[in-house]
């Protein structure tokens, strides 16, 4: 028997033992016992955790999982450590660039723990976005051809990244990160969704054989606590089944590492009217890759001069600002939108004994006031070549601003299916004022997979007051300087006159106390409907490594007492040198008639048609000359 009949027979045999399941799953219940069914699916488990009870070798038997684990067996019998991506998802230049680094002695040298392979795969192999390049291979890759390319390692959890110059057949830099995960390839992505589709759990909590096209955020990156992917040394996804009738979701999430269903999930949606299907935008794909992803743009205004572009992962960046000449930043962007949400009815979870499934111990982590918390971590990138969901629409914008003093440079990124429930669209937009002030904002427009969310943008800060820099905090006795790398809450108020502090820190020259800016929190003063930040502020020294170029993801979504730039603040000195200011901004939304806040829907208008509504949410400090302040 050829081994295209066996593949036949087996696709025929796993055909009808599909439709043997759904009859049983779809099959007439007695009345009692569908009523009871229905009661039980529409009490109480809008907000479930449901662990897996079943054998996880079921899903080495999906012939995705299947060929997979076939080709890491193979690579490993030939003495190869780093699977390949296929040449279906590559063009030429990219193909050339994936054989220059199998063949690299320094992208290969993690791939090994004495004798023994480790599993890597090669994650994404895409030309370079100019955010990922350094000063020499920026002049290199304008005149030459150049790729960048993402390896993960399974075993050690770690993301290496690679610039090759294709045209000369050399690699540029090899970077690693230790304990950091990439976005997904496509293969691990169909991987995912083969996954959560066979999933028994999936199957009993959807009442009915899940479809592909049920699917949403399956390349997304996501954890969940009191789940193994509680273990931030897994890679994790988490496919989502959106019911919008329902009014809630069931999110699979999938452990890439061990291939199999860690936990699920249901969460409410909240109330909407949106549609099941919306029109696909246009989104002008190719025009913003080559005018905003693969070179710098240059505004001038006001006397401000701004370079700027868009990166794969940390949304629109601007760099080299000054002033009427003057220096004012060298870099400035929104690096993450932390993604979480509340998990009601945790304490009814078993936590007195350890529990352990199929080998593995099960951590149960109560996060804020004992609730459990779950969710993602959202890059915004370019609209091709990158593995964001939230992807950049229509290109860069420069508006004035409301008050006609000053202007802003804006990028609108979406989710295509926004306002769906389960889709995002967030903006990055930088203010510049008259007197030499600027405001880095990050608005948050809905609509997400719940009402009980919390935000947390991830904004990095790079000030160009001077070569060596102080950062002062202001206290009663007055100025005082950080002398390490640290972070703290920032404080609306002083807590015994509750008068707000409008600067309570500011960063000066070393040699030049009145040369500086001082830094004003959101406190809702800025008259865009903000109900403040609620932020935590961290200050470290400046390390090209930590976010000079295009980040992969950082810090947790769910541990609320991990935004990600403490990985950075290892105690260091900071004061006479360069310094760098993370900014991470704290919001709930608000799905509340009448006290919308982070939300968006869509409603009938006067005219009987469906209108967007949007409530936004708006954060981030202003940043104000200490020679101007007032």
């Amino acid at each position: 028997m050829t081994r295209e009949t066996k593949i036949a027979i087996g696709i025929v045999i796993a055909g009808l033992l599909g439709i043997g399941g759904y009859w049983w799953q779809t099959r007439p219940q007695a009345p009692a016992q569908e009523s009871a069914m229905k009661k039980q699916r529409s009490e109480g488990q809008s907000e479930q955790i449901i662990l897996p009870q079943y054998d996880p070798e079921i899903y080495r038997k999906t012939p995705e999982v299947q060929a997979y684990i076939r080709e890491l067996k193979e690579m490993i019998a030939s003495g190869r450590s780093v699977l390949p991506l296929p040449g279906s998802e590559l063009d030429a230049a990219g193909q050339k660039a994936q054989e220059i680094l199998l063949r690299h002695d320094e992208f290969l040298s993690d791939t090994r723990l004495g004798e023994k392979l480790l599993h890597n795969d090669m994650m994404r192999i895409v030309p370079a976005p100019i955010a990922a390049l350094d000063k020499e291979a920026k002049k290199i890759c304008e005149k030459h051809r150049c790729y960048l390319a993402e390896k993960y390692n399974f075993v050690t959890n770690t993301t290496t990244r690679a610039i090759v110059d294709v045209d000369e057949g050399k690699v540029l830099s090899v970077e690693r990160y230790s304990q950091t995960q990439p976005e997904i390839s496509y293969r691990l992505e169909k991987i995912a969704k083969a996954i959560a589709l066979n999933a028994p759990e999936v199957k009993k909590e959807l009442g009915h054989l899940p479809r592909r096209n049920e699917i949403t955020m399956a390349n997304v990156r996501g954890s969940m606590k009191e789940s193994p992917c509680e273990d931030t040394t897994h890679l994790c996804v988490a496919p989502t089944f959106a019911d919008t009738k329902a009014q809630r979701a069931l999110w699979a999430v999938v452990d890439l590492t061990d291939l199999r269903l860690a936990a699920a999930k249901w969460a409410g949606l909240g109330k909407t009217t949106t549609p099941a299907c919306i029109a696909e935008r246009s989104l002008e794909n190719r025009y913003i890759m080559e005018n905003y992803c693969q070179k710098d743009n240059v505004l001038e205004r006001d006397g401000w001069r701004i370079v700027y572009h868009l990166t794969p992962s940390d949304g629109l960046e601007i760099r080299d600002v000054t002033f009427r000449g003057r220096p004012v930043l060298h870099s400035a962007k929104i690096v993450d939108w932390h993604v979480s949400y509340k998990q009601e009815g945790g304490e009814k979870l078993d936590t007195s004994t350890e529990t352990y499934i199929e080998g593995r111990r099960v951590e149960f982590v109560r996060g804020e006031n004992g609730e459990f918390m779950f969710g993602y971590n959202d890059a915004m990138g370019c609209p091709m070549f990158s593995t964001s969901v939230v992807l950049a629409f229509n290109g860069p914008q420069v508006r004035d601003l409301q008050n006609g003093k000053g202007f802003m440079l804006t990028q609108d990124f979406r989710n295509p299916k926004w306002p769906m429930a389960c889709n995002y669209r967030y903006e990055n937009r930088f203010e510049f004022y008259p007197d030499g002030s600027f405001r880095v904002v990050g608005v948050n427009k809905g609509r997400g997979c719940g009402d009980n969310a919390i935000y947390r943008p991830v904004m990095r800060i790079d000030p160009a007051v001077d070569t060596k820099e102080v950062f002062y905090k202001h206290t009663e006795g007055g100025w005082q300087p950080w002398e390490k790398e640290s972070w703290e809450h920032v404080e609306a108020s002083e807590p015994e006159t509750n008068v707000t502090v409008r600067f309570p820190y500011k960063i000066t020259a070393s040699t030049n106390p009145s040369k500086g800016l001082y830094i004003e929190p959101n406190h809702g003063q800025f008259h865009d409907n903000s109900r403040g930040d609620n932020a935590n502020i961290f200050v470290t020294r400046f390390t090209e490594s930590e976010g000079d170029k295009d980040m992969l993801t950082l810090g947790s979504c769910c541990q609320l007492d991990k935004d990600g730039p403490e990985r950075f603040t290892n105690g260091e000195p900071i004061a006479g040198e360069r310094i760098v200011i993370w900014y991470v901004p704290r919001i709930r939304n608000d799905a509340r008639e009448g006290h919308e806040y982070c939300w968006a829907d869509t409603r009938i208008g006067e005219d009987g048609n469906r209108h967007v509504e949007v409530w936004p949410c708006t954060v981030g400090p202003r940043f104000v000359p200490i020679s101007e302040a007032k």
